[in-house]
């Protein structure tokens, strides 16, 4: 897990970059959002590994993830109701699912839901202090639709580690799904962002990493 200093100090160095070629920015703002390909299969994942033999490891990294698509679900609800733009409730309404996804494991596993049913609220000091300094980043649509692209790439840096790391198939195959919602979803904002005349810069992943991605 990042430390709250090392996010604070991202989230203060957000960059927005004015362009000249804008698209039409209301039209995407309307149409971008989940993928429901990807949700469906993540809903037709059957689990089938020993409950037995689940590492600490792996529990630490699902109670996390329960955390983490709660907190993102949340950030997106927030910005939705201050600026009314589409793929905050398109996305929002993905990641409910994929913190269900996660929930489902907890449940398979036989593990406690960390998760507090109150908008904002978190079990874990760190990422409630991550979600207070989230929403307040985003102080402008523009900031808040780069503040989210921010906090997709954090989801996918940490899915990535939790892949790479996991020796459980059924865990593996739920991080993969998310992983590739996570890819949809930053792809969401900066398309975004750019139809506003603004290009992003990623914090975490690389250039590379992030053109990669938006080539997909």
């Amino acid at each position: 897990m990042k430390t709250t200093y090392f996010i604070l100090s991202v989230i203060l160095s957000l960059g927005l970059v004015s362009c000249n070629d804008a698209v039409a920015a209301t039209d995407l703002e309307s149409s971008y959002g989940a993928s429901e390909e990807n949700n469906n299969a993540l809903e037709s994942i059957v689990f089938s590994s020993d409950t037995a033999l689940l590492p600490q490891s792996e529990k630490d990294g699902l109670v996390l993830m329960r955390e983490e698509e709660k907190l993102a679900g949340d950030v997106y609800a927030y910005f939705y109701e201050k600026y009314a733009l589409r793929p905050f409730t398109n996305i929002n309404k993905s990641e409910v699912r994929h913190s269900d996804a996660v929930l489902s494991l907890l449940n398979y596993f036989g593990l406690e839901d960390p998760k507090i049913n109150e908008a904002g609220k978190f079990k874990n000091p760190d990422i409630q202090a991550l979600y207070n300094k989230l929403t307040a980043a985003g102080s402008t649509a523009e900031l808040a639709l780069a503040t989210s692209a921010f906090i997709e790439e954090y989801d996918i840096a940490d899915l990535r580690k939790l892949i790479a790391t996991s020796q459980n198939d059924d865990i593996k195959a739920v991080y993969a799904n998310l992983l590739n919602g996570s890819y949809n979803h930053i792809k969401a904002f900066t398309r975004v962002l750019s139809g506003r005349g603004i290009t992003y810069s990623p914090k975490i992943l690389s250039a590379q990493e992030l053109n990669e991605i938006l080539a997909k």
